[in-house]
């Protein structure tokens, strides 16, 4: 049985070519990124430890932007002093909560 040959300059991938748009694409991903983390929305929740959890007051929901949780947490120090802070992205478990959060600039 006689085998077919196909040209090989038809079937051959440049790699150089390829290289370069492998790059391209690693930047512009590269891009995109850094431009999400500097507008990632946190939840940060205020909790007083000498409220009872069952009492109105002990827990209050802020949301801000920032790039880390640290961040986050720091915009919202000088507004609840003497509380307990958490930060959470307000994408993930809590976002529910972004409805009724105070939002802080």
């Amino acid at each position: 049985m006689a085998r077919a040959v196909m040209p090989k300059a038809e079937n051959q991938i440049d790699l150089f070519a390829w290289a370069e748009e492998l790059e391209q694409e690693r930047t512009r991903i590269a891009d995109i990124n850094e431009e999400r983390a500097a507008r990632r929305g946190f939840l940060v929740f205020a909790t007083d430890p000498d409220i009872s959890p069952d009492e109105p007051g002990y827990r209050e929901v802020f949301a801000t932007e920032a790039r880390t949780p640290n961040q986050a947490v720091a915009k919202v120090r000088p507004i609840v002093e003497g509380r307990r802070l958490r930060a959470y992205l307000a994408t993930g478990r809590y976002r529910e909560e972004l409805a009724d959060a105070h939002w802080v600039a």
